[in-house]
């Protein structure tokens, strides 16, 4: 929900095997698909034919220029760093995992005694990844290690608790006087060096590095804005990288060079305090995801190359395999949607420009840092069109790089409590949250009998999993479950804050977090082929990796169907609870459910188990041309930015005070880069699973269920059409426990334009009926 609200209309729309006479008005008010790709054409056609574009170029040349004198000080050069000035350690992480371009350990190979480098296995972020993402960290190590026994440096490695305290008393040790640590806005990355500095406040000196596309813009000054950014650096280069490290000093010290096995590390991790959120995630059969398992500076080099020498067919081939190898059944529906566009016309050309660049180097750019952002810039620049549209996917990156070390900078001068902004690295690309005030450190799950789900999620029956039980709870909240929240079209995190606060208040408080979907806010809006099934799997890797305890699900309109696709997956054990705040997604009358299912031969689940298109009884893809979707998406943005104001102030009918700000902050994300990719991508999206398959497939797990409806709401069929709505939400699942609260007088939003009233609503039912 919010300024675009009107585009969330491709979640609400046609069912896969439901003839149109056969929908209930239960349903969203909704066009069909074919309507919005002809709006498309239209709104491209009425474009040209007006010369808009040509009018927009020529207002955005002369505003470049006027930009640009009032951009001095957007751009904070990076400082220098540095050289050490007797012995040094150098602590790598994931985000730093490379040998070249690398100003901490060039700054730190000065030494006059040397230096130590190491890397720390430690508890807290291990039990955030999946078997392969540690295996690509493992391998990522591995090849680390490799690269700096070139350079006469082996590298320490060591399995912690607490890596912080880990590094210091390594550096008192050696008789270091001075540590060398990568600043990157990934929370563990942050609360790591935070912790460190804290410890090292006596000594060593804690030296912090970032190696920015352009040493000119290691940092934004005020700005937040995308085009007065882009406008300051376009007479900059990108800076070279550094020159290899000269071997350093040499000297004695006991290495320990032994790499644990994942055996080792998933022992040393269960006895930890982080066991729990371990068996947590491991109660869920996860699909593997897209790409290998192998990382590491030697294997990106050896991608980057190949894609400039090749192109991006010859990378998708390399690493997913030729065009159609993935017919069968696919592990995931994430997975599944990819295969179908790939597999489509036209194949994997048939992707987002640069789509292949982002998928394949995200992970080991952005989270490993295997190669730096110069490395891979400089490469690009000598390469062919293929190689252009990558270079703006890295510049993208770069923009949310300095954007996220920007707000962390301005939460910390402001003390933006109790909530707390923070950065989750999710494949790579960076979403922010919003965190709670009150988290509890010492909470550990425990639950038994946790269902297990494989392929593209038929839940099968495994043996009971217990998770470790260690200290009790100390946190008053822990008998209240967090909750997360999902936002709408459009819509951030910060959307959620004021109903955050209500909640915190309470004599009996809950912790509220909050996410920005990849493609809104201040999250990263790559060139991806983003699909519901990408969001979906967002939303569940974040509550594994953060929430990393069982929780309750919130969402408003596009966000509350995610927050119906995560719980069918999770099951009741993990996602507690649904809250469904004006919800999209296709819903229907028991009856007609009951018509789908016999007329279509199953589920949307169980079609796409069988195939891609009509063999599968689902619609065949047929996409649009790339460049009528991308100038039609790019025609409906523009139009709508000076409206949002007079948008939102209609889905705001009984409070518009909100919407000023949120205006403002629409504004400012609606011109990030690629930003107009996610509504190019509603020409992707695969087949809808209706609520009522969704919500029968919770259901089975013991879910439960609160729909809290703007009874004033202008989408999902107008204020008439509410009751019914809220009606057909209660009864889709004969049997299920649900329990509906119309909000009188609101409207599209009730959680920011009431939000006390939704707290009491939410508040009373986790009390009553979730807590445990």
């Amino acid at each position: 929900m919010a300024a675009a609200a009107t585009l969330s209309a491709p979640l609400g729309l046609a069912v896969p095997g439901v003839p149109v006479a056969h929908r209930s008005s239960v349903e969203h008010q909704t066009p069909p698909r074919a309507n919005w790709q002809r709006s498309i054409a239209l709104a491209a056609g009425l474009s040209q034919l007006s010369g808009i574009r040509a009018r927009h170029e020529r207002r955005l040349q002369s505003r470049h220029v006027r930009l640009a004198r009032e951009s001095v000080s957007t751009l904070v050069p990076e400082p220098t760093l540095a050289e050490a000035s007797d012995r040094a350690v150098v602590w790598f992480r994931a985000g730093d995992l490379r040998s070249q371009d690398h100003p901490g350990l060039r700054a730190a190979s000065a030494a006059p005694q040397g230096l130590l480098c190491c890397y720390i296995f430690e508890a807290n972020e291990l039990a955030r990844l999946s078997q392969r993402r540690l295996a690509l960290l493992r391998t990522a190590v591995e090849d680390l290690q490799r690269q700096l026994r070139k350079l006469g440096m082996p590298l320490h490695i060591l399995v912690a608790e607490d890596a912080a305290q880990e590094v210091m008393r390594l550096s008192k040790e050696v008789g270091a006087s001075d540590v060398y640590v990568h600043e990157d806005p990934a929370d563990v990355r942050m609360d790591g060096l935070a912790r460190l500095q804290e410890l090292c406040k006596e000594g060593p000196a804690i030296r912090t590095w970032r190696s920015p596309l352009r040493v000119e813009a290691g940092s934004l000054g005020q700005t937040r804005a995308h085009d007065v950014y882009a406008a300051a650096i376009q007479a900059v280069e990108p800076t070279a990288p550094l020159a290899p490290v000269d071997p350093p000093a040499s000297w004695d010290f006991d290495y320990n060079e032994k790499i644990p096995s994942f055996e080792d590390l998933r022992s040393k991790l269960l006895a930890s305090s982080s066991g729990g959120q371990l068996l947590l995630r491991e109660s869920l059969n996860y699909a593997p995801g897209l790409g290998s398992d192998v990382a590491g500076e030697e294997e990106a080099l050896r991608i980057l190359e190949l894609y400039v020498q090749e192109g991006a067919e010859a990378v998708a081939k390399d690493l997913w395999g030729p065009e159609g190898a993935g017919k069968e059944v696919p592990r995931s529906k994430e997975e599944w949607a990819f295969r179908r566009i790939a597999n489509g016309p036209d194949g994997y050309r048939g992707l987002r420009p640069a789509e292949v660049f982002s998928r394949t180097l995200s992970e080991k750019l952005l989270w490993l840092g295997c190669i730096s952002m110069r490395t891979a810039a400089q490469r690009l620049q000598q390469g062919s069109e293929d190689c252009q549209a990558a270079l703006e996917a890295l510049e993208a990156n770069e923009w949310h790089r300095l954007l996220a070390l920007a707000d962390l900078r301005e939460a910390e001068s402001t003390g933006t409590r109790p909530l707390d902004v923070r950065f989750f690295r999710w494949r790579g690309y960076l979403c922010r949250y919003i965190d709670p005030s009150l988290g509890d450190e010492n909470f550990r799950v425990c639950f038994l009998g946790t269902p297990r789900l494989n392929g593209l999620g038929r839940r099968v029956h495994v043996a009971s999993v217990a998770a470790c039980q260690t200290e009790a709870p100390t946190n008053p909240t822990a008998e209240m479950p967090p909750l997360l929240a999902i936002h709408g079209f459009a819509a951030s995190c910060t959307q959620f804050a004021p109903l955050a606060q209500a909640l915190e208040e309470r004599e009996h408080p809950m912790d509220v977090y909050a996410l920005d979907l990849i493609g809104f806010g201040h999250a990263e809006k790559p060139p991806l082929s983003i699909t519901q099934y990408v969001w979906e799997q967002c939303v569940k890797d974040f509550l594994l990796a953060v929430v990393g305890r069982p929780a309750v699900l919130m969402g408003n309109s596009i966000g509350g169907y995610m927050a119906q696709s995560a719980a069918a997956f999770l099951g009741g054990e993990i996602c507690l609870g649904v809250v469904l705040l004006n919800s999209a997604g296709p819903l229907l009358s028991v009856k007609d459910y009951q018509t789908l299912l016999q007329n279509s031969g199953g589920t949307v689940i169980e079609r796409m188990q069988k195939g891609y298109g009509s063999d599968a009884g689902l619609p065949e893809y047929s996409p649009p041309p790339q460049w009528l979707v991308d100038f039609g998406a790019w025609a409906l943005l523009t139009g709508l930015q000076p409206n949002i104001s007079g948008i939102l102030k209609r889905l705001y009918p009984s409070n518009q005070e909100p919407t000023a700000d949120l205006a403002l902050e629409i504004l400012r994300d609606s011109k990030d880069p690629f930003a107009s990719n996610v509504i190019g991508c509603f020409s992707r999206l695969g087949p809808n699973r209706p609520t009522n398959e969704l919500l029968a497939e919770y259901a089975s797990t013991g879910g439960r269920l609160l729909i809290c409806q703007g009874m004033a709401d202008q989408l999902g069929g107008g204020p008439d059409n509410q009751p019914i709505r809220l009606q057909g939400f209660q009864s889709a699942v004969p049997g299920m426990h649900t329990r509906g609260v119309p909000l009188d007088g609101c409207g599209h939003c009730p959680h920011h334009e009431a939000p006390t009233r939704v707290a009491d609503a939410v508040h009373s039912w986790v009390f009553e009926e979730v807590r445990k």
